[in-house]
């Protein structure tokens, strides 16, 4: 305990509202983009300011909608904030049409790395769940899902087109800190290279992480819809490790002894008195894809899946809170994993982990309001979706990464000039217990 104290006092509340504040300067290198064909100089809203008011809208809930934005970009704090003057739908909505989204991907590189530096294992490892894991194991967790983002001005148009107009975001997201470490967005429309597993695969041959790899790799965790050999096979390339959720007819239990690369024979932990008490009844080796269901190319390396059935007395692992009524039979976990030498019950422990990535997805959605996009323009949705990665780490930054409702009301607060700095560091500094 006296660790994670120490660890909590090096968090600066100064240091924290500090982040805050630069954030608005960073974006002045954007003003630039979409200006070159501007000879006359007649361009009002540069991309920095179009950048700054997403932000500002962001960090107060009032203005919730592209008008109200606009409406508020006339007044003087704010435009001293964004360094632009007030201006018109016109130029609002033409924006998400002229400016490059990839140009935030740079100072969301900086935030990452900041926090990246900065972050430390204690809140994890000290709520208990994986207490039992070494640590070099945590360090390494990265929960990847998908989410699907809607124009809300659309929802009436999109009726007869289940997919029209609506985008999904996939994002890796670091447990230890929910971080997320790459994002992509996509329009659902779109058929080619869209799929989750695939834009996954995309990303690790690209290696498009932006903090540092761990020497072993990262370790992804997966939900059902991620289940594939050929993407198996690629993170097993890249270094990587992942404990991903398999359908029940999924791989072929391999009975001969098997070796691994070395020549060894693959002896994995017996199932314990522990592990049958949470409901695992089997731990195997197996092959998946091929003929073996999954995909139609093979793995190229060894597998291990555990099955669990939850006892009466212990809550599913595999509805992770949520009553599944897509199923039918029995409510079983079967996972898939690389990771030969932990046992079975710390296994099953990791993957109840990946909902870091939904809490993810619901403080975008929920917190920053990002279930009601500004516009119905792909780079439009990116520009929003990267201004609230920005805003997420910022606040992680100026929280010390511990957000609580109380602090983001706070920040709120101060953002709309009801309080001043020396109130919103005495609530930054008063850490919860």
């Amino acid at each position: 305990m006296a660790k994670n104290n120490q660890k909590l006092s090096q968090y600066d509340p100064i240091e924290g509202a500090a982040f805050l504040r630069q954030v608005f300067p960073l974006l002045a290198r954007l003003a630039p983009s979409g200006t070159e064909r501007d000879k006359a100089k007649n361009r009002q809203l540069l991309f920095s300011q179009y950048a700054g008011l997403i932000l500002v809208g962001l960090l107060n809930p009032i203005l919730n909608s592209a008008r109200s934005l606009i409406a508020s970009s006339g007044l003087k704090n704010i435009r001293r904030l964004t360094g632009g003057k007030k201006t018109s739908l016109g130029s609002f909505s033409e924006a998400a049409s002229v400016f490059d989204p990839a140009l935030l991907e740079g100072i969301i590189k900086e935030l990452r790395t900041q926090w990246h530096k900065k972050r430390s294992l204690q809140q994890l490892t000290a709520n208990g769940h994986l207490g039992k894991v070494p640590e070099n194991i945590v360090e390494r967790l990265v929960a990847v899902d998908g989410s699907v983002l809607t124009a809300l001005p659309q929802l009436i148009g999109k009726l007869g087109d289940p997919k029209k107009e609506r985008w999904r975001l996939h994002a890796h997201v670091r447990v230890s800190d929910q971080t997320p470490l790459a994002t992509t967005i996509t329009k659902e429309s779109e058929t080619s290279g869209s799929a989750e597993r695939d834009v996954m695969a995309n990303i690790i041959e690209n290696n498009e992480f932006d903090v540092p790899t761990a020497e072993s790799g990262h370790l992804f965790l997966m939900d059902r819809g991620y289940r594939s050999a050929v993407l198996f096979n690629k993170i097993h390339q890249a270094g990587h490790d992942y404990v991903c959720r398999l359908n029940r007819n999924d791989g072929r239990t391999l009975s001969d002894p098997v070796c691994n690369d070395d020549g060894e024979v693959v002896k994995l932990p017996a199932i314990s008195e522990q592990d049958s008490s949470l409901g695992i009844v089997a731990d195997e080796l197996i092959t998946l894809g091929g003929k073996s269901g999954a995909s139609k190319i093979g793995s190229d390396h060894l597998i291990r899946r555990i099955i669990l059935i939850p006892t009466e007395d212990r809550p599913s692992s595999a509805r992770q809170g949520r009553v599944r009524t897509d199923q039918g039979g029995r409510d079983e976990l079967i996972l898939a994993t690389t990771l030969m030498d932990l046992p079975a019950e710390q296994i099953v422990s990791l993957y109840e982990n990946r909902w870091q990535v939904e809490l993810f997805f619901r403080f975008l959605k929920q917190v920053l309001k990002c279930d009601q996009l500004l516009t119905a323009q792909t780079a439009g949705v990116e520009i929003q979706i990267y201004c609230a990665i920005i805003a997420s780490l910022l606040l992680a930054l100026a929280t010390g990464g511990t957000m609580t409702k109380r602090n983001f009301e706070m920040i709120c607060l101060y953002f709309s000039g009801w309080a001043d700095e020396d109130e919103l560091l005495e609530s930054l500094g008063q850490r919860p217990p």
